[in-house]
């Protein structure tokens, strides 16, 4: 009996996916341009309406099978079903699919953070990376579509936030992309986006990081200053960097004396100052190294 219930069980799950697979490949064909066509009809009503179904080629047959999903609401099924096909198009360096696919999951589904996020990040990181390493092509040419994909990662943080502005995750994600000395820093931006996500709620930590940001922008080394001096109030913030960036920055600054911190305030001992300042003067961060070559060949006292 135990036998035969299994097997009953079985046959109804077969049947049950076969339909799915029949649907699929044939509903969808059939739907797409009717699940379109509805969607313009209800919003000429003035309807309420989820995003409409992502446009598609007429080529791309997943979907199109897809559509009858999205019909039936079974929009974030139909959304992972993609997002397995852009992991795929990853696997195949298909960047062109990769990208369509996540603009598709992305409509489908535009209140997920984690979908903007591994779109952005896919074509910010793998796209690019991938379009790098292709020698055959002449500079120009990388370069240009290295661009493309680079906006198109800041297009999806910018859309991701905007259906989603209380997303922490996707602030910190942008100014991580903005900071980026990989890809194409924007320093000022970072800045800025750092800002919003300690507005939003984000660790205390993630001052330090305005900070590093400031002080790579030229001009606004008075502003890194005075937030690298309210940060070192604070033991939490006694890091390497910051003592670094510290000297440096009053060297660049000029400062007269009663306005610095004094050796010992900032390394306690000339040994940890030039074992720090050392590390510290050849570093690849585009961090300020005012005046620490000239510390280092000074005489120790």
């Amino acid at each position: 009996m135990k036998m035969q219930a299994r097997s009953a069980r079985f046959l109804r799950s077969l049947t049950m996916w076969g339909g799915v697979l029949l649907l699929l490949t044939t509903g969808g064909l059939l739907l797409a341009p009717v699940a379109q066509q509805t969607h313009k009809q209800e919003l000429a009503l003035g309807l309420q309406l989820p995003p409409p179904p992502p446009e598609t080629d007429s080529r791309d047959k997943l979907s199109r099978q897809l559509s009858v999903f999205i019909m039936g609401g079974l929009r974030t099924l139909a959304a992972e079903i993609l997002a397995m096909d852009a992991t795929s198009a990853w696997l195949q360096q298909d960047w062109p699919r990769a990208r369509q696919r996540w603009e598709q999951i992305t409509t489908l589904c535009p209140h997920r953070p984690s979908y903007w996020s591994r779109a952005a990040r896919d074509m910010a990181k793998n796209a690019v990376a991938h379009v790098n390493s292709l020698k055959e092509l002449p500079e120009h040419e990388r370069a240009t579509l290295a661009k493309e994909y680079l906006d198109q990662a800041e297009q999806f943080y910018l859309e991701g936030l905007a259906a989603n502005p209380d997303s922490l995750l996707l602030q910190l994600d942008l100014a991580g992309y903005y900071e980026d000395l990989a890809r194409r820093p924007q320093f000022a931006k970072a800045v800025e986006a750092y800002r919003k996500a300690l507005a939003m709620g984000a660790s205390d930590m993630y001052e330090r990081w305005v900070f590093y940001n400031l002080c790579r922008i030229r001009g606004r080394e008075k502003e890194a200053w005075a937030l690298g001096r309210e940060l070192f109030k604070r033991p939490r913030h006694h890091t390497p960097s910051v003592r670094c960036l510290l000297f440096a920055l009053q060297n660049k600054l000029q400062l007269p004396q009663e306005e610095r911190l004094s050796m010992q305030e900032l390394f306690r001992t000339d040994e940890r100052a030039r074992k720090q300042l050392r590390s510290y003067l050849h570093n690849t961060l585009r961090f300020p190294v005012y005046g620490v070559a000239e510390y280092l060949r000074s005489p120790a006292p």
